[in-house]
C-alpha cells in the first residue's frame, strides 16, 4: 500500500469536496466529549480515538459507504449520508469531532456547521493523520465553515487533535502530551473567543483516563463513556431529590445519542481490522458492538429505512431510566443501575468473543463473510438484550 499522501496528487478534488456546501436540515452542532490515546499509553499498543456524540438528533445509524479506492464506516443522522459524525476508513484512518465555537476570530465573519461534510471528505481521501493536516493547510486560504476540535488516528500509530477554525488550525499530538493522551470537549486551548464550554466534562474525562497507566478500549467504553459523576460543587448547586441526578454536565449526558471508540492497528497489521466500537444509543444504557470495514457491510440492525432497529431499542431502554416526564434531563439512578446490571453480562460476552476473533484474524486473515457474520451475531445479541430490558422495565 502506498504511503504517498493523497493530497499531494489531488488538491483539486479536495477543494471541490470541502467547498461551500448547502446545509441539510439536519446539520447541527456537536456538543461532545472526546479523547485520543497514543499507542504507548494503551494496553494493546494500538491508538485509541473516542467520542461521545451529544446532539439533538436522536435517530442515529451506521453505514458502510464507498468512494474510489476506499470504503468507510460512518456514524450518521438517520437517512442522511451527506454528513459523517465519526468514522473509520479501510486505510485505518479514523476521525471524529467536538464543536469548538471559541475558534471563531472576534470581528471576523465566521462560517459554522460544515464539520459533518468535512469529515466525510476526509474519510474519502485521507490515509494518515498527516494527510488530514494537508487538507487543513490546503483549505486555510479559501476557508472552511468549521469551528471544531477534530481528533484523528491512523494505521501508522499517530494520534492527534486539530483545533480548527475557518482559516487556521493548531495541531496537538498525543505522544507529546502528558500521559500520552488528550481530551477535548467544546472549547479550544488556543481559543479565539469566550464561546467555549464543557470544562466539567473535559476535566472528569481526563481524571478517569489518568487513573489507568495503560488505557484499553473496554475501559473507555464501560468507565469513561458511561460516566455520570459530578464534582461536589455542581451536585450541591443543582441538588436533586435522593435517587435522581441531573446529567447535563456529565460525560454521559441526557443529550448523548451515541458513542464511538476506534481502536487502530499495529504496524504490519491489515488496517481494515481497525475496530469501530459502537454504542448506538446513550452509552450508559447501551451496549458497544464491534465493526470493521473488512466486513464489506454493516448489520441490518444498524442501517435501515427511517431508523436503525438497534438505535430504537436503546432509545426504548433509555426511556426506562428517564422516568420524570417533567424533566428529561434527570435520570432515575435506581433504574439506571438495574439496567446496567442487565447489560453487563452481554457486554462482557461481546468483549470476550471479539478479543478471541481478533487474535485469530490477526494471525490468519478471515474472509469478509466471516467478519460480517460475526458482526451480525454481536448486533443480534445487543438487540435481544435491549428488547428484553425495555420489555421488563417499560413504564
Amino acid at each position: 500500500m502506498s504511503k504517498r499522501p493523497v493530497f499531494a496528487i489531488a488538491p483539486g478534488l479536495l477543494l471541490m469536496l470541502i467547498g461551500p456546501a448547502v446545509l441539510s436540515p439536519l446539520a447541527c452542532g456537536e456538543e461532545c466529549t472526546t479523547g485520543l490515546v497514543a499507542p504507548a499509553a494503551t494496553a494493546e499498543n494500538r491508538p485509541l480515538l473516542w467520542k461521545n456524540r451529544d446532539s439533538s438528533v436522536k435517530r442515529n445509524e451506521v453505514v458502510l459507504l464507498n468512494a474510489p479506492g476506499v470504503a468507510y464506516l460512518a456514524l450518521i443522522n438517520a437517512d442522511d449520508t451527506t454528513q459523517v459524525w465519526a468514522g473509520v476508513n479501510s486505510f485505518g484512518f479514523a476521525i471524529m469531532n467536538a464543536e469548538s465555537r471559541d475558534m471563531a476570530v472576534p470581528g471576523a465573519e465566521t462560517g459554522y456547521d460544515d464539520e459533518g461534510y468535512f469529515m466525510k471528505s476526509a474519510l474519502m481521501l485521507c490515509r494518515t493523520v498527516d494527510d488530514f493536516e494537508t487538507t487543513l493547510k490546503v483549505s486555510n486560504p479559501i476557508g472552511r465553515n468549521v469551528t471544531s476540535n477534530f481528533g484523528v488516528i491512523d494505521a501508522q500509530g499517530k494520534a492527534a487533535f486539530f483545533e480548527t477554525g475557518n482559516h487556521e488550525y493548531f495541531r496537538y499530538d498525543a505522544d507529546s502530551a502528558n500521559g500520552s493522551f488528550l481530551v477535548r470537549a467544546n472549547f479550544a486551548l488556543r481559543a479565539r473567543s469566550k464561546e467555549g464550554y464543557g470544562r466539567i466534562r473535559h476535566d472528569r474525562a481526563r481524571t478517569l483516563l489518568n487513573r489507568k497507566q495503560k488505557i484499553a478500549a473496554d475501559y473507555i467504553i464501560t468507565k469513561v463513556a458511561r460516566d455520570i459523576e459530578l464534582p461536589d460543587s455542581v451536585t450541591i448547586k443543582d441538588a436533586q431529590p435522593p435517587g435522581w441526578r441531573k446529567v447535563t454536565e456529565t460525560v454521559n449526558r441526557n443529550r448523548t445519542v451515541a458513542s464511538a471508540v476506534f481502536e487502530g492497528v499495529k504496524a504490519g497489521e491489515d488496517p481494515r481490522l481497525s475496530t469501530f466500537w459502537l454504542s448506538l444509543g446513550e452509552p450508559a444504557v447501551a451496549l458497544s458492538i464491534p465493526l470493521w470495514t473488512y466486513a464489506g457491510r454493516v448489520p441490518a440492525a444498524l442501517d435501515s429505512l427511517r431508523e436503525a432497529p438497534l438505535n430504537l431499542a436503546f432509545r426504548q431502554v433509555k426511556a426506562c431510566a428517564y422516568t420524570n416526564p417533567q424533566d428529561q434531563r434527570v435520570v432515575n439512578l435506581e433504574m439506571l443501575y438495574r439496567i446496567q446490571r442487565k447489560l453487563k453480562p452481554a457486554q462482557k460476552q461481546i468483549f470476550k468473543s471479539t478479543a478471541r476473533k481478533l487474535k485469530a484474524w490477526r494471525k490468519n486473515p478471515p474472509s469478509p463473510t466471516e467478519v460480517a457474520n460475526f458482526q451480525d451475531e454481536m448486533a443480534a445479541l445487543a438487540l435481544r438484550t435491549a428488547r428484553s430490558i425495555s420489555s421488563r422495565y417499560a413504564q
